[in-house]
């Protein structure tokens, strides 16, 4: 079958609504197969919808920041398309098409950061707000493409698939993907890559490529620990074959993440027992310093001997996340069992009586976001 070359960006930009997601089944039926400039303006208005909703559930000043680039975004696709946004994409313009991708790239971001970042708080909460505001920012700048097919993308995800945002530094290797469309023609070399602050500076330690296709790249970094806290930036060149001219460069395309320090929580604690013929003694109060990190722990031992015949043991703890706090407790148990309270995040303040000590413990990191 010959290839028609006017279905090739429309092509495009469906790759990367199907790669992204974030619409039923039903809207995919009705609309994906060719989509049209109102279809792509609803996914914008509908994450800026529901970042607004965050945002007052959590006021930050980057994610204001993100409402009003979201905004920019959507009033520059709607002038383009003037009044043609019940058209199908593929039979605008380049640009008009070109922006249509880069305004869904930016919904489909936003929804992402959306679904992983309920369970943040704290300097994780910030770091991913952060995050988006950088990628949002890089995709509202991007130039107007005369090219018919640009490469964009929609989505950063980490190994286990999840959307990445930040990046805590480590000794370890990152592994990495980045998702869209256009990132790479079978028929020339694989896309330059490189990693810049977000100044434009190159790190040291930069990514190289483990397996890419046209829709995603999947990278490694050999380590991040030499990464400092701040805004960094993927940039992808890939190039494209045209007919007589070869393989020729094309615009790049960008994703940005946040590298921070993991984040460290204070859990104030209380130990007290019932002693029988004393009745009820605080035995212990004071602060667990925590780094939420899987594996993280903090430990005090209590000295007990205030208490010579308990009958219980109660706990009551509350975690501090910077400007929240979150109160577990009292949780009482016989004085021959051990006592295990959940508090957010992931952490736990257990009681172990056979020891006689307390232990903070970080489980597994509920702020999905990041690595």
């Amino acid at each position: 079958m010959r290839r028609n070359p006017r279905l090739l960006p429309a092509l495009a930009c469906f790759a990367l609504l199907l790669v992204a997601g974030g619409w039923s089944a039903g809207a995919a039926a009705q609309d994906a197969a060719r989509p049209t400039g109102d279809y792509v303006l609803a996914q914008l208005d509908a994450a800026r919808q529901a970042l607004a909703q965050r945002a007052k559930e959590h006021p930050d000043q980057a994610l204001a920041e993100t409402d009003q680039r979201l905004g920019q975004i959507g009033d520059a696709l709607r002038q383009q398309l003037g009044g043609a946004t019940a058209q199908p994409i593929e039979i605008l313009g380049d640009k008009v098409k070109a922006a249509a991708l880069w305004a869904n790239a930016a919904a489909q971001r936003t929804q992402a950061y959306l679904k992983v970042s309920a369970a943040c708080r704290g300097s994780d909460a910030k770091a991913l707000a952060v995050a988006l505001a950088l990628a949002i920012e890089r995709l509202a700048a991007a130039p107007a493409a005369g090219k018919p097919a640009p490469p964009v993308i929609g989505a950063v995800e980490g190994a286990d698939q999840q959307p990445l945002f930040v990046i805590h530094p480590a000794e370890q290797p990152l592994a990495f993907a980045v998702l869209g469309a256009n990132l790479l023609d079978a028929q020339c070399a694989n896309p330059q890559v490189s990693l810049t602050d977000a100044q434009g500076k190159p790190v040291d330690a930069q990514p190289v490529i483990t397996g890419i296709t046209p829709q995603r790249i999947a990278l490694k970094l050999a380590g991040t620990a030499g990464l400092k806290p701040g805004g960094y930036v993927l940039h992808v060149v890939p190039e494209r074959k045209a007919f007589l001219v070869g393989c020729t460069r094309q615009p790049e395309a960008v994703a940005a993440v946040q590298v921070a320090v993991p984040m460290q929580v204070t859990v104030d604690y209380t130990l007290a027992a019932t002693c029988r013929g004393q009745g009820q003694l605080t035995l212990g109060h004071g602060s667990l310093p925590i780094v939420t990190r899987q594996g993280g722990a903090a430990s005090q031992p209590i000295d007990v001997s205030a208490c010579a015949n308990p009958e219980s043991y109660t706990i009551s703890a509350t975690a501090h996340f910077g400007d929240e706090q979150a109160t577990v407790g009292p949780v009482t148990q016989p004085a021959d069992a051990g006592i295990t309270a959940g508090l957010p995040g992931g952490l736990s303040l257990s009681w172990n009586p056979a020891i006689h000590t307390l232990f903070a413990r970080a489980g597994a990191n509920m702020c999905l976001g990041s690595n």
